[in-house]
């Protein structure tokens, strides 16, 4: 495939084309967009393409067309009934709203099954490969397709087209299959998208804007005059009030977040009030403003990651939702402002305590395996070990001691950071480390195993096989959160995909937690969930079981 043809058809030409493969199951087309910019999902997006690229899968030739074109020529139901492919395929089909009903092929997501933590623009894989490509217009990157020359553009599309085509050869795209499930259950909950109710937002609002005058006080108490979203005046003033700042790599004083817990946590006042000050306005920047101009006649479109994170969770984006906090007053009342499309309720399912459920599963770790069957809670069954209590005398500060490093060790806390999460020395936090590690032998054994093997191999893999490389430079400490984090991943993956098919329609997915719209399935959702994250890997994991949980309201933040 050393070149490429483009061809601006006529209507009979491509239907005549198009045709003869709508019905195939063998026969692949190559699908590409160029569009005026990223936001491009929901019924009233910024963004839509303008031009289309089709390509049968082993041909030299380029279909090229406008979107008028296509929305004249009725071309939405043929296309639809093709077996397609592209890289970041999800863009494309909601680019063009389109409703593919067979399964498809993502060459991005089959690169990013294959190292996680590698970039998979199409442009970087072509040049890692030697593969000729011409590189992304400017005009392009900047949304301004309507600049770009329509000869350059034309050749650019065709040129992304055989690019894509290169990589459904070479990559390994078999391997991601089950993948490809997800990135369709996923493009569907992207569609149906969550209401936002302004009239909740705006008494929320006026209830922060309280909450942020009442905060600040008392720094402007304490002699700050200056604006305190500045980060040298805010260090200029701590400063002056007496206290040492630790200087960045620039030579500036820092006031970062880590600086100011640890004030905060040795008890400085001032540096404790500026972190309460800094969460309230973070909260009104990052979704009380941004809220509104992201609805689309009142409802938003949260865009779903599946191939952002080293490990395989999915992340958020426009907004990130995931980072709306789950305690406290606001937090819960932002999520109040958002319910179904239909306003019929949520329900929202989660597992427990997943992760530490993957670890214990792995590592065939005793104490953990004996508190989940028992049904009993695993931190206070780690604190009776650690402090050699009966467990119903453990108090919750020591739950609390034993939670932490239960979930701190599986993501290569050291003593340092946990000394930070327990507000102690670093002395206290190595002896619980060293206690942690002799009353549950197997986890630590099995943790030493993973580390050496990435020590060694210098990668580390889900129980799905998605493989995380690390660089020459890379520390292998997450290795450990690759496997436990990645491998829960895999299992909530498995089960939107089940749920999806079930017919529940979810509406987001955060962490460990799937929501629906409606009130009435929470059992159903529940079994779905269970048997699906029971069953995905059932032979790995055969001394464990993957409990969930549910609870429904009129918002998300009822439940």
């Amino acid at each position: 495939m050393a070149s490429v043809i483009p061809h601006r058809p006529s209507e009979s030409q491509l239907r005549q084309v198009l045709a003869k493969d709508s019905d195939s199951w063998t026969t692949q087309w190559v699908l590409d967009t160029e569009t005026d910019g990223l936001e491009v999902i929901g019924e009233d997006s910024p963004c839509q393409a303008y031009w289309i690229g089709l390509m049968p899968l082993g041909s030299r030739h380029v279909f090229i067309l406008t979107r008028d074109e296509f929305e004249e020529w009725d071309l939405r139901p043929i296309i639809e009934s093709l077996r397609l492919v592209g890289h970041n395929l999800r863009f494309d089909l909601h680019a063009l709203d389109l409703q593919p009903k067979k399964p498809w092929v993502d060459t991005m997501v089959a690169a990013y099954y294959c190292h996680t933590t590698g970039r998979h623009s199409m442009d970087h894989i072509a040049k890692v490969k030697g593969w000729s490509k011409i590189p992304t217009p400017e005009a392009l990157k900047q949304g301004k397709i309507h600049e770009l020359p329509e000869a350059d553009l034309i050749a650019y599309l065709a040129d992304d087209c055989l690019t894509t085509a290169k990589m459904a050869k070479t990559l390994q795209v078999e391997q991601a299959q089950e993948d490809y499930k997800v990135e369709q259950a996923v493009y569907q909950m992207e569609r149906r998208g969550m209401r936002l109710l302004p009239d909740r937002l705006d008494a929320v609002s006026v209830q922060l804007d309280e909450m942020i005058a009442a905060s600040e006080e008392p720094l402007r108490a304490e002699g700050m005059i200056g604006n305190l979203n500045s980060p040298i005046q805010v260090s200029e003033w701590l400063i002056g009030a007496g206290r040492r700042l630790p200087y960045t790599a620039g030579g500036k004083p820092s006031t970062s977040k880590i600086v100011l817990q640890k004030m905060a946590d040795v008890g400085d006042p001032l540096a404790q009030k500026l972190i309460d000050w800094r969460r309230l306005i973070k909260l009104r920047t990052g979704f009380i403003e941004p809220l509104p101009k992201l609805a689309q006649f009142g409802i938003l479109y949260p865009q779903t990651r599946t191939t952002r994170t080293a490990t395989g969770r999915f992340a958020c984006h426009s907004p990130n939702l995931q980072q709306i906090p789950k305690r406290g007053p606001i937090g819960k009342a932002i999520r109040s402002c958002l319910t179904s499309r239909d306003r019929d309720g949520v329900t929202a399912c989660d597992f427990s305590q997943v992760e530490l459920r993957v670890a214990a599963s792995f590592a065939e770790e005793p104490v953990l395996l004996e508190a989940f069957a028992a049904g009993g809670c695993p931190h206070t069954e780690v604190a009776a070990k650690m402090f050699g209590k009966q467990p119903e005398s453990i108090t919750p500060h020591e739950r609390f001691k034993a939670k932490a490093v239960n979930f701190g060790i599986l993501n290569g806390m050291g003593a340092k950071r946990l000394a930070l999460e327990l507000k102690t020395d670093k002395a206290e936090a190595s002896k619980f480390l060293s206690d942690y590690r002799r009353n549950l032998p197997a986890l630590h054994s099995w943790m030493e195993k993973v580390w050496q093997e990435a020590e060694t191999y210098r990668l580390a893999r889900t129980v799905a096989g998605r493989t995380r490389i690390f660089g020459g430079f890379d520390k292998t400490r997450p290795a450990i959160s690759v496997i436990v984090q990645g491998s829960a991943a895999e299992l909530m993956r498995a089960a939107l995909v089940a749920v999806e098919d079930a017919g529940l329609n979810p509406i987001l997915s955060v962490h460990d937690e799937i929501l629906v719209g409606g009130t009435g399935q929470g059992e159903e959702l529940k079994e779905i969930m269970e048997a699906a994250a029971d069953n995905a890997y059932a032979s790995t994991f055969a001394n464990i079981t993957f409990p969930a949980s549910y609870e429904s309201g009129e918002t998300w933040g009822d439940v």
